[in-house]
């Protein structure tokens, strides 16, 4: 992406709102895995910068008000958010080594176990404090087994990790009101297009 790039300051999103939450805590990371920002020329997706970062974490109460969002902190945050996606992709087939990184950030949070309070606690604050909580939650989710129902939404327009709450583990969409829907009709059409 452009450093130039114009973005729209509103909204910025945490995944579709039409589509399921995933259950507990879970919500959060998946949210985070969603979030996203819009070219102010074209529309088009694109990362969350510092400004849609520091709203999304301030906004679920994983850091405070006075907290600021530097490029180093969005720069580490995002490495993080890649290596989770990894692990998304990995629950579709990918091959990835995610892991890897994963056990590095963890580290770099100063994360660990706490029988005090519920799940893993990082020692760290601010930005890394936060992503740690979500590292946390990711951890333990992959533990139950309820990590391996995120996916990706295969609407290639689309950037949304959905919670599959199918029985089988096959649904394909983040929403079937958008995304299976606009797919569903453009197949219909390519099958039914004209010969050229």
């Amino acid at each position: 992406m452009d450093a130039m790039e114009e973005r729209i300051p509103q909204p910025v999103h945490g995944g579709r709102r039409d589509s399921a939450p995933a259950p507990g805590q879970l919500e959060l990371v998946r949210s985070f895995l969603s979030l996203h920002d819009h070219s102010a020329s074209d529309g088009s997706t694109l990362q969350p910068g510092p400004s849609a970062l520091a709203w999304w974490l301030r906004g679920q109460e994983l850091i405070a008000p006075d907290v600021d969002v530097s490029t180093q902190d969005l720069t580490w945050a995002l490495e993080v958010r890649d290596a989770l996606f990894d692990k998304v992709r990995e629950n579709m087939g990918a091959d990835t080594d995610a892991d890897v990184r994963l056990n590095e950030a963890a580290a770099e949070t100063g994360l660990r176990p706490r029988f005090d309070e519920t799940g893993l606690t990082p020692a760290s604050g601010g930005v890394r404090g936060a992503i740690g909580r979500l590292l946390g939650v990711a951890f333990i989710a992959e533990l139950t087994g309820s990590w391996h129902r995120f996916r990706l939404c295969a609407d290639p327009t689309c950037t949304t990790v959905f919670y599959d709450r199918s029985k089988n583990r096959s649904a394909k969409w983040c929403s079937m009101q958008t995304c299976g829907n606009r797919n569903k009709v453009r197949a219909f059409r390519q099958r039914h297009a004209p010969a050229t």
